[in-house]
């Protein structure tokens, strides 16, 4: 809060702050020119390049955009948008106000009836937003407001993709959203679509009775696996709302709920009474050209069992970083922190759990790493396999690979193809065969990599987070500055799996994790490719 009130842009003075994130700061303030109370969202661009702050501007405006198309009383309605002191700012909709997720939180789960009545609302902003061509993205308990009159609020179009907006396309290589209510076609082809948006809504109406999110696992891979190959889970509390749930939670679109069907099951659930879903394809308002966004190839199906794509997604851009609740949040709410969504499964991290951790064996990364490549210049980014040799002493880039340079820094080497998501510090890269190369980071690494992983191996295990475990090693390792490897079998729903996560310290306040993860039988087969990965890693300079 400011020390005096502060005067913006000459018409707007700031009040006390009502909300924060990842993105930036929510002001309570007073319009001295229309005389009456606004929110205005403060967005701090993130330290780095001017690339990044390019971006954060362009979200804010897309933001503003979306917002702006809709004049509906279930949207939080957005007035302006200027710059100030160097930061984009956006003035909004003042709107007293819990979210949904505040609620859930402090007083408990709703009944289904209550719910109901707060999913007829939703829906009815979301077919709003559909037919101005916009598709929301990020539905969400903490975007849900419930005002102190009663009324209920989608708030927050940070990521909403605009019929014939240039600003974001359908791309899946770069996704935002919050993963524990991210439709599966989202996950594994970034579409932005009403059926996907309606699957968010069951997600939300799940949470909002049973106090929790239907398929949120201990891990970000558990979660991603769950949204991709499992059932949600078993309804204790959703009672006459759960057909529309489980209608909305379909993985295949075609076989969800329209919204026209769940507008019908949720009705009756609000008046108290079950009825039964019927068979209907999603049939979204459609505006009156077709939205740029929208792709017109047929969707991939979700591949389930041995070789399920693990549709790592949630990708923020890099300026974003997400922090589970009571740290830093993705700027996706207008009042609250970012929902928690826990770190990948084994793969350490600079992010702190939501469980009570032992001394010093919290999820943080720490392996560590000695010499190998070299952190000589590498080809850029974009570059594809050429038979070109590698910079800085890596390897020849191969045929059917990319190099990558991250926006932090590191580059490595990837196979073309492979879907970049990103989860706070995590940076995904995933197959469609079933193999997985997540690499993390962090300024603050442990000092001893073995006896780091020998901790987290003790709590994370003890904690059940990998059923069946079978340790093949704990050992140090001749990468960069220290580094160790923890190797591992463990059973996922779809079956068993192999892991290797290498803790790499690459200098005193910079340490990374590069964790590899296939099915079983594929282990053997994929040494190679990991260890081109590992000679072609370069940290950031």
């Amino acid at each position: 809060m400011p020390e005096a009130p502060t005067m913006i842009a000459g018409r707007y003075r700031l009040g006390e702050a009502i909300g924060s994130g990842g993105m930036g700061r929510v002001w309570l303030a007073h319009d001295e020119r229309l005389d009456r109370d606004v929110a205005i969202k403060e967005i701090v661009l993130p330290p780095g390049s001017e690339e990044d702050a390019a971006v954060a501007r362009r979200r804010t405006l897309r933001e503003a955009r979306a917002a702006a198309r809709l004049n509906h009383p279930g949207v939080v309605g957005v007035y302006d948008v200027f710059e100030a002191d160097g930061k984009p700012w956006i003035v909004m909709e003042h709107v007293p106000s819990r979210s949904l997720k505040e609620i859930v939180q402090q007083d408990g789960p709703l009944d289904d009836r209550q719910a109901a009545v707060i999913g007829l609302d939703i829906l009815e902003a979301l077919q709003a937003a559909h037919k101005a061509g916009v598709q929301h993205r990020d539905v969400k308990p903490a975007n849900v407001l419930i005002a102190d009159d009663g009324r209920v609020v989608l708030t927050d179009f940070g990521i909403a993709t605009i019929e014939g907006d240039g600003l974001i396309t359908s791309s899946g290589q770069q996704l935002h959203a919050s993963l524990d209510y991210m439709a599966p076609e989202r996950a594994q082809e970034g579409e932005a679509t009403a059926a996907a948006d309606l699957w968010s809504l069951g997600a939300t109406l799940y949470d909002a009775v049973e106090g929790r999110a239907p398929f949120h696992r201990s891990s970000a891979v558990g979660t991603l696996t769950a949204i991709a190959a499992d059932p949600p889970d078993p309804m204790e509390r959703a009672g006459a709302l759960a057909p529309v749930i489980d209608g909305l939670l379909k993985k295949n679109p075609g076989e969800r709920l329209s919204a026209a069907e769940a507008t019908r099951l949720l009705q009756a659930a609000a008046d108290g009474k079950v009825a039964r879903a019927t068979a209907a394809p999603v049939a979204p308002a459609k505006p009156d050209h077709k939205p740029a966004t929208v792709r017109t190839t047929p969707r991939r199906p979700l591949l389930i069992g041995a070789a399920v794509v693990l549709v790592l997604v949630v990708a923020l851009v890099a300026f974003i970083a997400l922090r589970p609740d009571g740290t830093t949040g993705p700027g996706t709410g207008d009042n609250v922190a970012a929902d928690p969504t826990g770190t990948a499964a084994g793969a350490p991290s600079a992010v702190p759990s939501d469980d009570p951790a032992p001394p010093s064996a919290e999820p943080t990364l720490t392996g560590a790493a000695n010499p190998s490549p070299s952190g000589g210049a590498a080809p850029g980014g974009g570059s594809e396999g050429d038979g070109t040799e590698g910079g800085g002493g890596r390897p020849q880039l191969p045929q059917g690979w990319r190099d990558y340079t991250d926006p932090t820094g590191f580059k490595v080497y990837v196979p073309n193809g492979w879907t970049r998501s990103q989860e706070g510090t995590e940076v995904y890269f995933t197959g469609s065969n079933g193999r997985v190369l997540l690499i993390d980071q962090t300024n603050e690494p442990k000092p001893d990599p073995v006896a780091d992983w020998n901790s987290q191996r003790d709590y994370r295990v003890g904690r059940g987070e990998f059923p069946g475990y079978t340790e093949v090693k704990i050992v140090a390792v001749d990468y960069f500055q220290k580094a160790a490897d923890w190797e591992w079998l463990y059973n996922e729903s779809y079956g068993r799996v192999h892991v290797n996560n290498r803790g790499v310290i690459t200098a005193p306040d910079q340490a990374y994790g590069i964790y590899w993860q296939t099915n079983e039988a594929d282990w053997a087969a994929s040494q190679s490719d990991l260890q081109l990965i590992y000679e072609s890693f370069v940290p950031r300079p």
